[in-house]
């Protein structure tokens, strides 16, 4: 594509990409499903990535610093709150690695800012690891959901949750690669489409996904009468 018709389209895109990010958290509100930590840990985070780029949706960004200390902070963040989504996803051992694999990541983040200060350069590091243990944690958790037969609604949320870290993170390996490893300053709006693209895409299968599969956690009184056949 032209870079004068990524001009064109950006701003279009980015606006869709940034309702798309309140569905979730709409969702989960309308729904009743705040119990479900998963979920809402789901919709925390592309709440945040709305947010993160409301500014550029309203034309607002008019102080370069401040952006940059708001883009530094959520990569930060990024893969930690990811990593709890599947975390509380999972169930017994699994649960179990993921939780050593959240505090060594978030240990890891730590040594990398104090050695490379918090900055672009220490953020080149983490976003790399991170989008690497996320894009193969959600092919193996959507490998996972395919070998089984039948699902309970959960499992189908969490299948979409999956399908759409796979196309957030898989194109975000082209973002990384042309804005972090290989700056160019004409890859730039293509870089914004992609990652805009990368929004849609996964926050399209997950609402999906809450919309057709969710179901409210039922409360700790109800599931004991349950349990006691009342």
């Amino acid at each position: 594509m032209k870079p004068g018709f990524y001009s064109i389209l950006n701003p279009f895109m980015s606006n869709i990409a940034v309702i798309l990010c309140f569905i979730p958290i709409i969702l989960l509100l309308w729904k009743r499903l705040i119990r479900e930590k998963a979920y809402l840990f789901v919709c925390i985070y592309w709440l945040l990535n709305g947010l993160i780029n409301l500014p550029d949706m309203l034309g607002q960004f008019q102080n370069p610093q401040m952006q940059e200390n708001i883009t530094l902070l959520d990569n930060l963040v990024d893969t930690p709150l990811a990593l709890l989504i599947f975390y509380y996803a999972s169930t017994g051992n699994k649960k179990k690695i993921l939780l050593y694999l959240l505090i060594a990541f978030t240990s890891f983040e730590l040594v990398v800012v104090l050695w490379k200060g918090h900055n672009f350069d220490s953020s080149t590091i983490i976003i790399g690891l991170g989008i690497l243990v996320l894009f193969v944690y959600s092919f193996w958790g959507l490998a996972q959901y395919f070998q089984k037969i039948e699902h309970d609604p959960f499992e189908n949320v969490m299948g979409f949750v999956y399908a759409g870290f796979i196309f957030y993170d898989g194109l975000w390996v082209v973002i990384y690669i042309f804005n972090y490893l290989n700056f160019r300053k004409d890859t730039v709006q293509a870089n914004q489409f992609l990652n805009y693209l990368s929004i849609i895409l996964a926050t399209v299968l997950t609402s999906v996904g809450l919309w057709w599969y969710s179901r409210p956690k039922p409360s700790l009184s109800k599931a004991y009468d349950h349990r006691n056949g009342q």
